[in-house]
């Protein structure tokens, strides 16, 4: 056996040093990538099943055939191509530019950053869309509406770019955007911004859980705000795959349910969340319940208002800002465990660009966009809320997904009288 040298084998006529070095590397290599893309591998495997056991087979039957150093190379090439496949091949094309996406306006919340950054530059660049990026800060909303101006003058795109102001965490902030929207009226509203909260955070000046107000409750008003003055806007609100958490790990026997220690309760929004949890601090389950409620906020808006279309977004991991470890020279997206910006917001784009038709396309022939809003999913494709085996009635609680539309409800009721009990 070839030994490189400096090396010294481990036990005699085992393995090199060198050999479990790398092995140990491959190993740590590979169980990031399944922790960060593994919500990315659920929905692969479930809408490309039998591909994705061809392809497992065969990998298998070709590392048999190989040493232990080109089994190396193999896992290598396998995993980047899972990661080209998963960002680039499977992903739904998008649509083609045409007038009507030049003729649209979008406004998106936390747009100077990240998918939100993102988002703006590619419809605006490459679509033409008018664009009102919607931003806490001024200064950064500014910068970012410049840069992104100075790539639609390169491209001679009809697109253009508009920095006002919102703060998600103060509702007055949020009814003045509209009125200084002017005569421009909002064909599609792009719910954006967010942030993972640590717990322990202090109520808000409302009594509320301030990442419940600044992630559901106030693009719920914005939404509300801009139906007054278009009927038929879409609502594409930013959710996560993380909203599962909220019903796989109650799938489990309940041996192992109980050894978890899970700081969410069964499906994260239940009667007595809505009750006390919302006005309560912060805890530690605050950004899978946010999830949640984006998709049941998308879910419920047509049933409320007929005309309306209203999609919620699955990611993906993608690598913004959103947390310190997503910064830096060496990064998750840069390993690839990660999709980068511009791959991740391709099913946003799909949501925003498509067409109704294409958007019911594969629901059922029967199936209309003004019964429910729809996910999303992280390839472009358009599923139904709580569709996946794990929202059922089970042993543990019932999460099926007549339940969940049922608190879905709910949530409507709470937040709007929210609203009303703070003057709006």
């Amino acid at each position: 056996m070839y030994k490189a040298p400096g090396t010294k084998s481990i036990g005699g006529g085992g393995p090199s040093l060198l050999d479990f070095l790398v092995g140990a590397a491959l190993l740590a290599y590979t169980v990031g990538f399944l922790s960060f893309r593994v919500g990315e591998l659920v929905t692969l495997v479930a809408n490309y099943g039998p591909h994705c056991a061809a392809a497992l087979a065969g990998t298998l039957v070709l590392r048999r055939a190989l040493g232990r150093r080109t089994r190396w190379a193999l896992h290598i090439a396998s995993l980047t191509a899972l990661v080209y496949v998963m960002d680039y091949v499977v992903t739904k094309p998008l649509p083609e530019p045409s007038a009507v996406h030049s003729s649209m306006t979008v406004a998106i919340t936390g747009a100077n950053a990240g998918v939100g950054y993102e988002t703006a530059r590619q419809l605006a660049v490459n679509y033409g869309v008018q664009v009102i990026m919607g931003c806490r800060s001024e200064a950064k909303c500014s910068k970012a509406a410049d840069a992104i101006a100075e790539e639609i003058a390169i491209a001679q795109s009809s697109g253009s770019v508009t920095p006002m102001l919102i703060d998600l965490s103060d509702l007055q902030s949020v009814k003045s955007f509209v009125p200084n929207l002017g005569d421009r009226t909002v064909d599609v509203l792009f719910n954006n911004a967010g942030y993972v909260p640590g717990a322990g955070a202090q109520t808000n000046q409302y009594g509320l859980d301030p990442s419940f107000t600044s992630m559901h409750l106030a693009h719920f008003f914005l939404a509300e705000e801009l139906l007054k003055l278009n009927s038929e806007l879409r609502v594409v609100n930013t959710s996560s795959g993380t909203h599962h958490l909220c019903a796989l790990p109650f799938a489990l026997p309940r041996f192992a349910l109980d050894r978890m220690h899970l700081p969410q309760r069964p499906g994260c929004l239940d009667e007595e969340y809505l009750k006390t949890g919302i006005r309560s601090e912060t805890d530690g389950a605050a950004y899978i319940q946010s999830k949640l409620a984006n998709v049941m906020h998308a879910v419920e808006l047509p049933r409320r208002h007929p005309q309306v279309t209203a999609i919620a977004v699955d990611l993906g991991w993608v690598g913004t800002s959103i947390l310190p470890f997503m910064e830096g020279a060496l990064t998750p997206t840069n390993l690839g465990w990660m999709r980068s910006a511009s791959a991740g917001i391709l099913p946003v784009l799909h949501a925003i660009l498509s067409t109704k038709e294409d958007l019911v396309d594969g629901l059922g022939g029967k199936r209309k966009l003004n019964d429910f809003g729809v996910i999303q999913n992280l390839f472009g494709r358009t599923e139904e809320a709580f569709s996946y085996p794990w929202w059922r009635d089970g042993p543990n609680a019932n999460l099926s997904r007549e339940r969940m539309i049922a608190v879905g409800e709910r949530l409507w009721e709470e937040s709007a009288s929210l609203l009303q009990e703070n003057g709006y």
